[in-house]
């Protein structure tokens, strides 16, 4: 019976009613008053705190902001790290092909590859190696062909046909083995940069913060790359003439003394600017 008492009583304190009253200190008015009871304050308390974990929940779970979880993986990132992986896998299958059938086709080209490795297949009546020779014509060809290119390259002339692009000494040379091609003269910034010879600008390419690259055909058939340019005076289409100004030279990060880049292309190959402006 003391128990089945004591229970009611419980409750009656939860249901219980408390008011909170505010008053002003100086003259003990009621300005607020609240009635409550533990259970209307538990309820509140309660329902607030569910309601702010699940909109937490949901906050990270559908927004943006679960990229910031620790270990976590955008699904475009995944995605595009499996089609990446897929791709990745074909290329290299294809690079091999390739590569196979390079060095199948050197071997050809070398005699390297013996007749049995084609498969045992025996060559047909009649056939003489003598016929895989060039023809008497084709020599010809070649040679006609090589003394045009030898004409061509040796047709630059550094004294007479090419001018320094900068005032200034060499900072780099080139190295052909390295794959580093053109050479580099230091200079002052804002030195103006002229064309070593007559042409006409293809493109300009670039920005002013990166710098500018500016092309030129020069007469002769050859290419002519100014890198490292602050600010360019001419515009793709534009015809040139031996020393006029295509820009001023960029400034170089902090510590670095200023340089212009500059590459000259004859035939498909890099001419060795060192020697052809005689530094």
């Amino acid at each position: 019976m003391e128990s089945e008492n004591k229970a009611p009583k419980r409750w009656k304190k939860w249901l219980r009613k408390y008011r909170v009253v505010l008053l002003d200190e100086t003259s003990f008015e009621e300005r607020f008053s609240l009635v409550l009871s533990r259970f209307n304050v538990f309820v509140v308390v309660g329902t607030t705190a569910v309601v702010l974990v699940i909109s937490t929940i949901l906050l990270i779970a559908y927004t943006p902001l679960r990229e910031y979880i620790p270990g976590y993986a955008s699904t475009y990132l995944r995605r595009s790290a499996i089609s990446l992986d897929q791709e990745t896998d074909s290329l290299l299958t294809q690079l091999s092909y390739q590569d196979a059938f390079i060095r199948r086709l050197q071997a050809v080209m070398n005699d390297e590859l013996p007749v049995d490795s084609l498969g045992g297949a025996t060559p047909p009546a009649g056939w003489n190696p003598e016929r895989l020779k060039p023809s008497d014509r084709e020599l010809a060809l070649r040679q006609t062909v090589a003394e045009l290119d030898a004409n061509a390259k040796g047709s630059v002339d550094p004294d007479k046909e090419l001018r320094m692009p900068l005032k200034g000494t060499l900072l780099k040379g080139q190295r052909s083995s390295r794959r580093e091609f053109g050479i580099q003269i230091s200079g002052q910034d804002g030195d103006n940069v002229v064309a070593m010879k007559d042409g006409t600008v293809l493109s300009v390419e670039g920005t002013p913060s990166l710098g500018f690259v500016v092309l030129v055909q020069h007469s002769g058939g050859a290419l002519g790359r100014y890198g490292n340019l602050a600010k360019v005076s001419k515009r793709a289409g534009d015809y040139l003439r031996q020393g006029d100004v295509l820009g001023a030279l960029g400034e170089a990060p902090e510590g670095d003394q200023p340089y212009l880049s500059v590459q000259y292309w004859l035939g498909g190959e890099s001419l060795n600017l060192e020697k052809l402006l005689g530094f």
